[in-house]
């Protein structure tokens, strides 16, 4: 106990450090909240990161860190620069999912009993005005903030692993993230054609009629993935995604678990198609050949895959699956 009391913050820091490289956090996201959490520090009057750590532990109360958030969406002023206001969200997205993962630790370290931004509508902070936001941006997401957004599901997933609604819908929304799958499609898929040895989901039965081989990204997807169908009652129904009850879901439900859990972590509903855009941009912006692009989407017609067009070289189906989790870096 004495030790603990001697503890300065910045040596705290190094236990938080540890904490996330358990938790499988990539190094420049490790490097991103530890920036974050000592900014917050440096920002207070009279406290430095070498002050001891019980000192400091109070000013994570709820009301002095939601107002720290709301100063720094008010200190932006200049409310028609579009693309600067995009940046700032994203920003403000990626501090608050760095600020609960402190907390999460704090809760382990039991110096707290509750992690507040636990189920916090980040709307409350991140609310846009649509006048004025690019019109790209609300095509699809950003790399950065999908990574982050990517994140905030797999925890969300680990917090509530008995919840049968939150697994299914948290899935649904993963799969198509790393997928670019029309609701349609998802919905049909086949615990028995999910092939997680060869890492591929067999007989995907895309909009045009045909069967599809869709690559599991192995980084996140695969594990996940995993873990969801180790927990599905095998007896009730052979479909990947069904109600409690084993009956087969519609993609209304598809767009209604999109909808909730982009708001919940992004700060604003989006609706499938926009994860589907999201997955050819990115794979596009990472190197992917246009018409690699159009054969995962499932596109008639190569002018239809054209408006995602950055290509520079060629790659096959799974190499352009697994580069689509490439750590690129963030804000």
């Amino acid at each position: 106990m004495f030790y603990i009391q001697l503890m300065t913050f910045e040596k705290f820091l190094v236990n938080y450090k540890k904490f996330l490289i358990t938790s499988g956090k990539s190094s420049n996201t490790i490097k991103l909240y530890l920036r974050d959490i000592v900014l917050y520090i440096e920002n207070q009057d009279n406290i430095k990161i070498t002050t001891m750590y019980d000192k400091i532990i109070p000013l994570f109360e709820k009301e002095k860190v939601l107002n720290y958030f709301f100063s720094l969406k008010d200190s932006y002023k200049d409310k028609n620069d579009g693309f600067a206001i995009n940046k700032l969200y994203r920003t403000l997205n990626r501090k608050l999912s760095g600020f609960s993962k402190f907390l999460d630790f704090l809760v382990r370290e039991e110096e707290i009993k509750k992690n507040f931004l636990n189920g916090f509508d980040r709307t409350n902070i991140i609310k846009k005005n649509r006048e004025i936001i690019s019109r790209n941006y609300t095509k699809w997401i950003p790399q950065d903030e999908l990574f982050s957004f990517v994140e905030d599901l797999i925890n969300h997933l680990k917090n509530s692993p008995n919840n049968f609604n939150i697994q299914r819908d948290v899935m649904i929304v993963a799969l198509l993230i790393f997928t670019g799958l029309r609701a349609s499609e998802l919905i049909m898929i086949k615990i028995d054609d999910v092939d997680l040895n060869e890492n591929f989901i067999h007989n995907v039965k895309r909009k045009r009629g045909l069967l599809s081989e869709i690559p599991i990204e192995k980084y996140y997807l695969r594990s996940i993935l995993s873990s969801y169908i180790d927990k599905k009652d095998l007896s009730l129904s052979r479909h990947l995604f069904t109600k409690k009850d084993g009956s087969i879901i519609d993609r209304h439900l598809v767009y209604r678990a999109v909808s909730k859990y982009s708001k919940k972590f992004l700060g604003r509903q989006i609706h499938p198609h926009i994860l589907r855009h999201t997955f050819a941009t990115i794979l596009c912006v990472n190197g992917a050949n246009i018409s690699d692009v159009r054969d995962m989407l499932d596109h008639k017609n190569i002018s239809s895959t054209e408006l995602y067009e950055h290509v520079n070289k060629i790659k096959n189906k799974s190499e352009i699956i697994n580069n689509f989790t490439s750590d690129n870096g963030s804000d």
